[in-house]
Formats: structure tokens, sequence, C-alpha cells
């Protein structure tokens, strides 16, 4: 066994890209051994802004030569009556070097087959890759490629080296105008420009001599240990941006710090907006003091220790210093100008084509604001609403306009309502209405901060709908699915008493004319969205399905009544009593069940007896459900499972006389109505049911 070593050498590829590229590399890779029958064992990859490479351990020199079976005719066609073979027969053994006196029959499923065995030739794995390798190569994915040359080739960034060797082997493969060799290349500043990788297992220590870090791992590492040094330094602690951790070491091939400084007059600005300074147009470090306030100096990551910290760091700091400039220039603008102004000014700006302006969208925050506050008990509505008032206010300010700040939006709308003397509730909220912004980000804090968020992303989600861009498939250019997502999380995490359907209602009663094409697609979506929270908690998709048939819109019981539905599954009784309700489901399909059956017309025992245990069953029921005790609600019911399975063997539900037959219809769906309360025991996949 050997080892496989491929690098991919370049010019500066985006950070992005690198990751997601040499993941890929490996798969394919691996996808291209595989199919020709040949192994490979752990891998390694490696991605630096030049390079993405890949080393695979335990790759045999090829596939031995072997024997294999291969499937011919049927035998019918492959010999006459008399036994003869055929031209069918004689074609297919001559194809495969062989002679009709090869063939020999089997029985298969499909029938009677001829079958011969030919021993296929050695394959070197060599080969393999000098052959296969550039297709690879060439089809990696990117966001975007570039041709820089005739060859026809196709990269992220203009391919310059590839080196691939097999043990102490070069494999000579073409890519493009290139030829792979042994040789890599070291830092864009290291001597000599090129050196020799003898095997494998040299690659990073050889690296590591020309001043490339290979791992992407170690140079984080090495960002990480840095940036708690100088920070240290300075009397204080870096603010370790995980996203600003990850670009550096994407960035970078040998990461070199410096400790750098500011004029100390632009600790003014809010800490967001200087930490966005530095993290945006530098790519530098904030550091805080251990009072937690930021001191007047960042860390830069350059990506040449060698180079001279002195000049490296004043050329950081003119930079740092003009965009600190701007930014106390577009925040001192701001707070001379107010929010409140700002909102009128909203009547001039489009939001969604079609959906109004943002004065149009702030009037419908306010109002489902006012619906949320209506029936969420302690909200105090007047700073809800001038809360939703203003929400939308700093996207018009100086600094939220600016490309480079845009990712502050609702920050600065908190921060300047906090400044300019709004209560800490209205500002909070502000702050918090776009969270959570992504799968894992954290939820609002504040109880009016999550009301103004789900308001903000139940606006979003129809008012995109009713625009006609509805997700399908894979796309979800708005990122609806996401939103929605967030909406039923805060709901479920709060524990809100907020109808999805009532709150869905309100929000389209205040778009005039909406389609109803579009908007009678938001139910399926959102329950869609629940649905899939239920599978993210454990809860089988039947399940969930069950719980969410009548209650989709109410989320927080859907979710318990889920929760208890799988506890009582184990229960021996319940797939009986699911049986029992899915033939309920199949009478009552297609048939009219509306009105209370009519005691007179129980003329059986057994429906008498169903009618009373039910009508005794009900109220304590609707107490049980009044208190979310769920588990005794589906206790209560199955206490009516021997009755329910005594009616269908003693009664004939669809009697030829029409009033016995509408009667016993009504109570069956009388029946199956106390059922529903709890869930639709129909929809619950038995053992060796067919799934439809």
């Amino acid at each position: 066994m050997q080892k496989l070593l491929l690098e991919i050498g370049t010019e500066e590829i985006p950070a992005s890209f690198l990751k997601p590229a040499a993941v890929e590399l490996e798969r394919r890779v691996r996808a291209l051994l595989d199919e020709h029958g040949i192994a490979g064992g752990a891998a390694e990859v490696f991605y630096t802004p030049r390079r993405i490479a890949l080393r695979l351990s335990d790759v045999p020199e090829g596939r031995p030569a072997q024997d294999v079976e291969l499937q011919g005719p049927p035998r019918k066609a492959a010999f006459d009556p008399a036994g003869n073979p055929t031209r069918t027969a004689s074609g297919f053994s001559a194809a495969h070097g062989k002679t009709p006196a090869d063939l020999y029959v089997r029985t298969t499923p499909r029938g009677e087959y001829v079958f011969l065995t030919k021993r296929t030739e050695p394959v070197p794995t060599g080969k393999v890759l000098a052959e296969k390798l550039p297709e690879v190569i060439a089809s990696l994915p990117f966001p975007k490629n570039m041709r820089w040359n005739g060859d026809g080739l196709r990269f992220a960034r203009p391919v310059r080296w590839v080196l691939c060797i097999l043990g102490r082997e070069t494999v000579r493969l073409r890519l493009g105008g290139l030829e792979a060799g042994n040789r890599s290349r070291g830092h864009r500043n290291s001597r000599p420009s090129s050196f020799h990788v003898p095997q494998p297992d040299d690659y990073e220590r050889l690296l590591k001599e020309h001043d490339v870090i290979a791992s992407h791992a170690a140079r984080r590492e090495a960002i990480v240990h840095a940036l708690s040094e100088l920070a240290g330094e300075a009397g204080g602690r870096p603010i370790l941006d995980e996203e600003l951790v990850e670009e550096t070491a994407d960035i970078t091939e040998s990461p070199g710090l410096l400790l750098c400084s500011f004029q100390p007059e632009h600790i003014e600005l809010p800490a967001p907006v200087l930490i966005t300074a530095l993290k945006k147009h530098q790519r530098c470090f904030s550091i805080r003091g251990e009072d937690g306030m930021l001191l007047p100096h960042f860390i830069a990551v350059t990506n040449n220790p060698a180079c001279n910290a002195t000049t490296v760091a004043s050329w950081y700091e003119r930079a740092a210093e003009s965009r600190l400039k701007d930014a106390r220039f577009f925040f001192q603008s701001d707070m001379a100008r107010g929010l409140a102004p700002l909102v009128e000014a909203e009547k001039q700006v489009t939001w969604i084509d079609g959906m109004g302006s943002y004065f149009d969208k702030t009037e419908r925050l306010r109002g489902l604001c006012q619906h949320l506050s209506e029936r969420t008990p302690g909200t105090d509505a007047a700073l809800l609403d001038r809360a939703a008032y203003l929400s939308k206010a700093d996207l018009l300010t100086d600094m939220v306009r600016e490309k480079e700040y845009t990712s502050l939006e609702g920050v600065m709308g908190g921060t300047y309502a906090r400044l300019l003397g709004e209560p800490a509730a209205v500002a909070d909220a502000v702050a918090e209405q776009y969270l959570p912004r992504f799968a894992g980000d954290a939820l609002p804090q504040t109880h009016n901060g999550t009301l103004l968020s789900i308001a903000d992303k139940t606006d979003n989600v129809v008012a995109t709908f009713l625009s006609g861009a509805i997700p399908s498939g894979s796309e979800d250019p708005f990122a609806l699915r996401r939103q929605a997502t967030g909406l039923l999380t805060m709901v479920l995490e709060r524990n809100l008493p907020i109808d999805i359907a009532d709150l869905m209602d309100t929000a389209l009663a205040l778009f005039p004319n909406p389609n109803p094409e579009y908007s009678g697609k938001l139910p399926g979506f959102f329950r869609e969205r629940l649905a899939a929270i239920l599978a993210e908690r454990g809860i089988s998709y039947d399940l969930a399905s069950a719980a969410l048939e009548s209650f989709w819109s109410l989320p927080g019981q859907a979710i318990a009544r889920a929760q208890a539905l799988a506890a009582f599954r184990d229960q021996p009784e319940f797939e009986r009593l699911v049986v029992g309700q899915k033939r309920v489901a199949n009478i009552l399909r297609g048939q009219n069940s509306e009105g209370a059956p009519d005691p007179q017309l129980l003329i059986e025992p057994t429906e008498r007896q169903l009618w009373e245990e039910s009508r005794k069953v009900e109220p304590e029921l609707t107490r049980t459900l009044n208190t979310a005790d769920y588990a005794r609600a589906f206790e209560l019911l199955l206490g009516l499972r021997l009755t329910i399975d005594k009616f269908f063997d003693d009664v004939l539900v669809m009697d030829k006389d029409e009033k016995l037959r509408t009667n016993r219809l009504r109570l069956v769906g009388y029946v199956r109505s106390l059922f529903g309360k709890v869930a639709d025991l129909s929809k619950v996949v038995i053992e060796g049911e067919q799934q439809s």
C-alpha cells in the first residue's frame, strides 16, 4: 500500500471557494478509485489561497486480474431447439474473446440465461489516475469559473502547477497545457520558488520550510494563539469573531499578526460600528479591555510573516483611520437627524415591487404587532407599536445605507433609539427584530423583540408569497423557509399562544386584494416547516402528520400532542386503536356525517353503548385538553377501544335503511371528532402497512 498526493496549484482562490472544493475533490477521487475496484484509506485535505490538495493513504498499486461472470442473452435466443449455438451466442462470446463452447446456462429470477467467465486484465492505479484525474479536476464545481488561455480548461482561478505522486512515483497526468510533476511551490515570497516533494508524507514539512502552513486547522490555531498574545500586550483580550477567524485562515498561507492602533477619539463610536468597520474593511480584530470596553487597538493579519512589521502596521492604521473617520461622520449625521423623521421618508423607498414602500411595510408591522399584543398577555402595546414604527428607519440612515454596514441593520436602529432617548424596551425590540437570522442563531431575548421579529418575518413571508416568489424544490431565493422556521421556533421556545392561521389571515388583510392563488399556499408552507421542526426533535413523520392534521396552526399544541403520541405508541393496545381509527376514516370517506346522532334511532345495544360511553368521556376529555394533559387524553380515548371494536363487529353502519345509515354515520363522525380533538390517528403508520 502507498499514499497518493495530489496538489492543484493556482492563483489566489476566493476564501469561500476553498473548503467545498477540497471536500468535493476527495469525494470524486474516492469515487474514481471505487469505480475501478481500487480502495483508498484515510484522507486528508489541504487548502490555502494558492492550492487545493488531497493526501490519500492505503492506496493499492492497482486492481489485480480477476474472473468476472458476464450474463448474456436468454438461453432460447442463444441456442436453437437442437442445442446448437445461434449467431446471437457466437456474437456474444466473440465480443469477449470466447467461443460458444465457453458458454453455460444458469437459471435466474427472469428465466434461463447464458453466461461466460472472463478474466480481466490487471488495472494499475497510476494508469487510472493519469487517464481520469484530469477530468475529475476540470469538473470541480465553483460558484464562478474562468478561462485564462486557449486550452479550454475552466477553474476558479488559473492553474499554475499540478503535483501528483503515488508513493515515490510521479503520475504523469496532463491538465490543459500542464503536465503533473513532483514539484510544489511555497509562499510567493519564498526562495527558491519551487521544490521537490519526494513522497506524500514530506508534503507538510516541506511546505512549512517554504513558509506555507498547509493545514487550515493549523493556520487557524496559529491565528487564535497570536491574537491572544497580542491582545494581552495591549491590556485586553481579542474579540474572537469565528467568521473572521475562519476567513483569515483561508486567505493566508503563513499568517503573521500585527498589533495596531487608532485614534482614541474613535472609541466614542458604538461598539458594533467600530468592530464592523475593522472587520469588513480591514479583516482586523478588535480588542476589548478587562472592563468590557473597546480599546484603541486592533490586530491585523498579514500573509507574510517576514514583512516589515512597522511599515505594514502603519498601512493598516492609515486605512483604519480613514474608515473610522467616515463611520464617525455617518454616526454624527444620523444622530443629528434622528430616527423618527426618517419614517416619513420611507414612503419614497420601494420595498418589494408591487408590495408597496417601506412605509407601507411599517404600517403593516404596526397592525401585526397590535394583533400579537392582543393575544400575548403582559405586552405593553404602546411600546411595541413604537418599536414597530421605528423598526425600518435605520435602513435610511447614512450608516446602514453604506454597503459596508448593511449587516448592522436593526443593530444600528436599536443603538440610535437608545442614544436618542427611546425606552429600553423599544430600543431592544428594534435591535432584535431580525433574529434569528439563520439556523442556530440566537433568539430575541426580550418579549417585544420576539413579537416584532415574528411580525417582521410574517410580513416578509406573506408579501413574498403574494408577489409570486414562492419557494419550490431547492429554490428559495428570499430564504422564506428559514424565516418561517425562525418564526415557529420563537413561538415554540417562548410558549406563545399564537395561532399561525389567525396571524396569516391578519397579515393578508393588511394587503389590498391579495391573490388567493398564492395566499392559499401559505397554510401548507407553514405546516411543512412545522413538520421539519418536529422531525428535528425526533418525531416520526407519521406521528407529526397525525398531530398536524388539525393543530398545525397551534405549534405548541401540535408538538405536545406529537410527543404524547410518541410516548403512547409503545403501549400494547395502541396499534389496535389506530386500526380502528383507520376503519372509521375509511367508512366516513366521501360520506356526510355532519350533525348529532338521534339517540332514538340507536336501536342496537352496542351503538347505544358507544354513544353513552362517548358522551361520558367528552367532558373529561375537554378538561384534560384545556390543561394540556395529553397523556390522560389518550387514556380516555383508549377506554373506548373495546366498544368501538365491538360496534364494528355487531353493527352494519351502511344499513339499507337510510335513516339508520345516516344516524350511524353521524355516530361514527361524532366518535371521530373526539379523537380529532387530540390527533388524527388514522395518519399513523403501523407495522406491515404500505406507506402512501
